[in-house]
C-alpha cells in the first residue's frame, strides 16, 4: 500500500507542470499542495461585490424567475416568485418540463412568468432572471422558433414589461422554486399563494448581499 501511495504521489508531481489555473488562498488548497509536494500556484484574486435587491415600482409586480436542469440537458423545470410593491409574496409556482438544457429552462421561466401575469390580470410587470443570456435573447428577439409566437402575443397583451438581469445572490427564492420544478414530471405544477415554507427567507431590500468572484 505504501508503494502504491508513493507511485500516485510521484505521478501527480510529474504531471503538475500541466496545472495552469489559480489556487484559492485557503487552508484546504495549501494542504493539498503540501501533501503532494507541489509548488504553489498563483493565488486567484478575489473580489467581494455588494449586491442589493429592489422591490418593484408602485402598482407593478416583480417576478423573480429561474430555470433548472439536472444534467444539462436533463430533467428540467422552472419556477418563479411574485412580489408586490410592499415586498409581499403573492404567488410562487414551479413547473416541470421535458428533458432540456439550463438555457431552455431559463427561457421557459420568463415566458411562464409572463403568461401567469396575463392570466391573473397583472399587466405591469418586472421580470428578474439571473440568466444574462436569457434576458439578452428576449430583449434582442433572438429566441428559438418555438417560443417566438408565444412571446409576440405576450408583448401585445402586457401594458409594460421590464426584463432585468439580476445576480443569483438576489434571486435565490426563484432558484429554490426552479429546483422544485426540475423534480416534477412534464407539466406537473406546484402552486403557492404565499411564501412556500421550504424558502426560509425572501430577498430583502433592507439587506446587503455579497458576491465573491
Amino acid at each position: 500500500m505504501g508503494n502504491f501511495k508513493r507511485r500516485i504521489k510521484q505521478y501527480t508531481k510529474d504531471c503538475a507542470v500541466r496545472i495552469k489555473s489559480f489556487m484559492w488562498e485557503c487552508s484546504y488548497d495549501y494542504m493539498v499542495f503540501k501533501n503532494f509536494d507541489l509548488k504553489h500556484q498563483p493565488i486567484k484574486p478575489q473580489r467581494i461585490i455588494e449586491v442589493s435587491f429592489f422591490l418593484p415600482a408602485r402598482n407593478q409586480i416583480l417576478i423573480c424567475c429561474d430555470g433548472s436542469s439536472r444534467g444539462n440537458p436533463g430533467a428540467a423545470g422552472y419556477g418563479f416568485v411574485c412580489r408586490d410593491e410592499l415586498g409581499g409574496c403573492i404567488y410562487a409556482g414551479a413547473t416541470g418540463l421535458v428533458i432540456a438544457t439550463n438555457y431552455i429552462a431559463e427561457l421557459m421561466a420568463i415566458t411562464g412568468a409572463a403568461e401567469w401575469a396575463i392570466q391573473n390580470n397583472k399587466l405591469d410587470i418586472c421580470i428578474n432572471s439571473d440568466s444574462k443570456a436569457a434576458v439578452s435573447a428576449y430583449m434582442s428577439g433572438r429566441l428559438p422558433w418555438f417560443m417566438q409566437v408565444r412571446w409576440k402575443r405576450i408583448k401585445e397583451i402586457l401594458n409594460n414589461i421590464q426584463l432585468v438581469h439580476s445576480l443569483r445572490e438576489v434571486n435565490f427564492s426563484a432558484d429554490s422554486m426552479a429546483k422544485k420544478g426540475a423534480g416534477l414530471v412534464r407539466g406537473g405544477k406546484l402552486i403557492f399563494n404565499s411564501k412556500p415554507s421550504f424558502i426560509p427567507d425572501l430577498e430583502s431590500p433592507e439587506k446587503i448581499y455579497y458576491r465573491f468572484c
